[in-house]
């Protein structure tokens, strides 16, 4: 924990508590690591196993070999899905490969699958409230054969007439909660009348992160969630940021800060991405501290740490 001070020059750093790794994220990275252990390298990961340049780059060092397509990998060999889950088609054409599926897959996402399926099969409409092409939104409209995805709020006005009388609204994890909570309510007006079950999918890791920035921004000149680019949450953060009144930068560590960004700042806040590794944040205060932000205070509450299970055949390692 980084202990405050006084300012002593009027320039100050503020860091959200809670930022950086999630239970999700870090069981994925966890059994990535596992199975590089037991099986030795190369390990395959489908897509990114979780969105971060810095955690890519150090596993590709490792011997993890990340792709997209499966159809050139050898029988038997070790392929793990990425933490944001992947659709029963992709599941279904690894095990005909015979290949030996490890699945990292977040059980928060997991639990979006099973919601899917289940108000599937009882007759409701499925509404998958997220990015469209984002990996996360992609496998959970696979685990139905028909569902309507919306990005935002213009898109609820282009939403076909459903025929069923029942609509479940699902979310992918990393929105922003408060962008989330203004479709629902358009989604609910545009089929008033209807029954609409509205599954509280955004995850904890999430809301806290945005909950502790919103009130990070208030406080600085500016805010700087380190994260990458293909990150939903650390974008998301960055909104939040912007949307409480601070001026946002999304970096992906010290070397990314936009020219001239620390210009007239005296009070930084800092957040991060919930697949960003603590290294990342402690690089960018070191930076700041050589260019003369020395004062460091936390604002927000330690999250209680949540642990998922690691996939059954690495539970007694």
């Amino acid at each position: 924990m980084w202990d405050g001070g006084l300012m002593k020059n009027g320039k100050k750093i503020i860091i959200a508590v809670p930022h950086g790794f999630c239970a999700g994220v870090r069981r994925a990275l966890e059994t990535v690591e596992k199975a590089l252990e037991l099986y030795g390298k190369p390990v395959y990961v489908r897509h990114e196993i979780v969105h971060n340049e810095y955690i890519v780059d150090a596993l590709s060092e490792k011997g993890v070999v990340f792709l997209e397509h499966i159809s050139r990998l050898p029988k038997k060999a070790h392929l793990v899905f990425s933490a944001h889950g992947v659709s029963p088609e992709i599941e279904d054409d690894a095990g005909k490969r015979g290949l030996d599926i490890i699945d990292a897959t977040c059980p928060l996402v997991k639990k979006i699958h099973l919601q899917a399926v289940s108000y599937s099969a009882k007759g409701y409409a499925i509404i998958i409230i997220g990015h469209r092409k984002h990996p996360e939104v992609v496998g959970t409209a696979g685990q139905v054969d028909e569902s309507l995805i919306v990005e935002s709020l213009k898109d609820v006005g282009k939403l076909p007439e459903i025929a069923q009388k029942r609509i479940a609204c699902l979310t992918q994890t990393t929105l922003s909660a408060d962008d989330t909570r203004d479709i629902i309510c358009a989604i609910k007006k545009k089929f008033r009348g209807r029954k609409i079950a509205v599954l509280n999918d955004i995850c904890y890791a999430t809301q806290n992160r945005q909950n502790a920035v919103k009130t990070l921004a208030r406080k600085c000149d500016a805010v700087f969630i380190i994260g990458s680019e293909n990150s939903s949450n650390a974008n998301r953060l960055r909104e939040v940021a912007e949307k409480a009144g601070a001026k946002a930068f999304l970096i992906s560590g010290e070397k990314g800060v936009p020219p001239n960004a620390l210009k007239g700042l005296n009070v930084i806040g800092i957040s991060a991405g919930a697949s960003t590794p603590e290294i990342l944040i402690s690089k960018f205060i070191t930076f700041l501290n050589k260019m003369g932000w020395h004062d460091i205070e936390t604002i927000g509450t330690e999250e209680k740490k949540i642990v998922f299970k690691l996939p059954a055949r690495f539970a007694g390692e």
